[in-house]
């Protein structure tokens, strides 16, 4: 498993994040996205709300240092991709979600308001 060695010990703040996806061969494209984030039982858990409302659960969420990683399955395609999001100077995060192939997009996350 590939996060298994990750701890959450810092945490997230509880609610609807907000940012936009840009697809590496659309770098002028800007697709909103919403994260719902919560716990249970101490363990972080993310769903990814789409541009069409859809969610999608994210697979071993967790925060190690200033570095998120996730994981969830494009819902069109089903293809696996895998996240890295490092912390920014605003209090969010940003970085790719790489599928098998190589193929990736550009996520933000910006905290709730």
């Amino acid at each position: 498993m590939l996060f298994s060695a990750c701890q959450s010990a810092p945490k997230l703040q509880e609610g609807r994040w907000t940012g936009v996806l840009t697809p590496m061969n659309h770098p002028d494209m800007q697709n909103p996205v919403g994260y719902d984030v919560s716990y249970k039982s101490d363990n972080l858990l993310i769903n990814l709300i789409g541009p069409n409302n859809t969610s999608t659960a994210t697979q071993n969420p967790c925060l190690e240092r200033d570095t998120l990683f996730f994981a969830f399955n494009e819902p069109e395609k089903q293809v696996l991709l895998n996240c890295v999001l490092a912390s920014n100077s605003n209090q969010g995060f940003a970085g790719r979600c790489t599928d098998p192939s190589g193929k990736w997009a550009h996520f933000t996350m910006r905290p709730p308001r």
